[in-house]
């Protein structure tokens, strides 16, 4: 018998009103997301309304499908039923990055210590999400692994308390930081590879109530031929960069371009190559802590 439930879920800024026929998926929210789930007979202001649900009945004789949609609308064509909860990833961020514009949004992981965000942008592939992770379980506060959200007036980083997502040989390297429970069971071939996504721990969250200031930008390049390697970047460059890897700077327009330039102006940003965790953990640390000083100084 085929049970639709509904889920409120609280990520950061947003509840998500998240309906799915989908048993799967019923487990997969209420093990991954079970820090985020709203009481539903209590009443919430939902911000976006979206549904996972199994394709035509048809569908579920032959190869059966996952429909994501959006307020009735499908914006991807259907998925393989087995990765419906990677689609509920995908279609969320989607939403985030199409509707949620009152944030300048980045294409990069956020992680903090104590009050020190740091924005971790590169392109899908790079190696983000993995030491996204690799930082959490070293004790960084995760605000997400996919989107920066900065509101542009007091241009501070709020999270999202979402699942890591995790690609291919990143998935084994990581079960050495985190216990096996905490990953979802392997999604295979989908268009990204191999996924698997990482439970996040409730006390190492940063969510809609605790926004923090940035105040590093890593761009970062995963090369297996290269211990670490750092160097500051020109500010000129980092805008580029940052522009480039934004989701809605032309859609904010000159609104985008003065968050991106103050982005810039206000926080150190660096590059790092890098095939060792704990070196470029190091690093990004030695960055914060003589961002720090340099502030302690001009104070003085």
């Amino acid at each position: 018998m085929t049970i639709i439930k509904e889920y409120h879920v609280a990520v950061g800024p947003f509840i998500f009103s998240v309906h799915s026929d989908i048993s799967a998926l019923h487990y997969y929210l209420e093990k991954h997301y079970k820090h985020c789930l709203l009481d539903i007979t209590e009443e919430h202001f939902v911000d976006y309304y979206i549904e996972v649900m199994q394709g035509r009945w048809y569908r579920r004789l032959y190869k059966p499908q996952a429909i994501f949609k959006f307020n009735y609308y499908a914006p991807f064509k259907p998925l393989p039923l087995n990765q419906a909860h990677a689609l509920l990833e995908w279609g969320m961020n989607w939403v985030i990055a199409s509707q949620a514009h009152q944030y300048f949004i980045l294409h990069a992981a956020t992680v903090a210590k104590g009050d020190q965000g740091v924005i971790i942008s590169a392109p899908s592939g790079s190696g983000k999400s993995t030491l996204c992770a690799y930082l959490v379980s070293q004790g960084w506060t995760l605000l997400s692994d996919e989107l920066a959200l900065i509101d542009p007036d007091s241009m501070q980083l709020y999270g999202l308390e979402r699942p890591i997502s995790l690609k291919n040989q990143s998935i084994e390297l990581l079960k050495d930081y985190f216990s096996h429970e905490k990953f979802s069971k392997v999604i295979k071939d989908t268009q990204k590879g191999n996924i698997s996504l990482l439970e996040p721990v409730p006390n190492n969250v940063i969510g809609s109530n605790t926004p923090i200031k940035p105040s590093h930008i890593v761009f970062i390049k995963y090369n297996p031929n290269e211990n670490c390697y750092s160097e500051s970047v020109e500010p000129a460059l980092a805008l580029t960069e940052i522009i480039r890897n934004s989701f809605n700077f032309n859609v904010l327009d000159k609104a985008g371009f003065a968050c991106a330039r103050k982005l810039v102006a206000l926080t150190p940003v660096s590059y790092i190559e890098y095939n060792n965790f704990q070196l470029c953990e190091r690093e990004i640390l030695e960055v914060i802590n003589s961002a720090k000083e340099d502030k302690l100084a001009y104070a003085n």
